[in-house]
């Protein structure tokens, strides 16, 4: 099981993961980029991005969204393609505060770290740590509260019942034997 220091671009403190740089495009410095967000548009309209693990602010001179789920990026300091091509596999950030705000009923997954997660009945199954991205579906890791381990929970909608940002609470309908029943009850 992974450990409770593990990464997780979902649980960035005052960072949100909005994209990456996957190469250049073209000669004059534009930038092939796969977001990580549900809102591609909003690299037309966000004035400045942090690019990689010390959050460099770089201002943007343009993006748009191109076939195939990628945006094309122009950085106002990045004007031919051996700059672009060195920037390969960065990611691309903005202030946790700059969130595009959602619907009711919808939520960031990095809200999710940090909140209890029970069974449909009220009964405790532990802490959500971390949140791990995956190709078909993301999965929560979850610091038991009786034992201390942790357990990868499939965030799927047949055992995700419900979120309750305002309540702290996430109710998972786990599969049998997912969480160790042994030591859920103690007498």
């Amino acid at each position: 099981m992974p450990s409770s220091n593990a990464s997780s671009p979902f649980d960035l403190g005052d960072w949100l993961l909005i994209g990456e740089i996957v190469g250049a495009f073209g000669v004059q410095g534009e930038l092939k980029v796969r977001p990580e967000t549900d809102f591609p548009e909003r690299f037309a309209r966000t004035a400045t991005l942090y690019v990689g693990p010390d959050h460099t602010p770089m201002p943007v001179a343009g993006a748009r969204v191109a076939p195939g789920d990628h945006v094309i990026l122009r950085l106002a300091t990045i004007t031919d393609a051996t700059s672009a091509a060195r920037l390969r596999g960065k990611r691309l950030y903005v202030p946790a505060a700059e969130a595009t705000p959602l619907p009711p009923d919808r939520f960031y997954l990095h809200d999710l770290v940090g909140l209890r997660a029970e069974r449909p009945d009220g009964t405790p199954l532990g802490t959500i740590t971390t949140i791990f991205p995956g190709p078909a579906n993301d999965a929560f890791a979850i610091r038991e509260t009786v034992t201390g381990h942790e357990v990868l929970v499939p965030a799927v909608k047949s055992m995700i019942v419900r979120v309750d940002l305002a309540a702290g609470v996430v109710v998972i309908n786990p599969l049998p034997g997912l969480f160790d029943e042994r030591f859920e009850s103690v007498e």
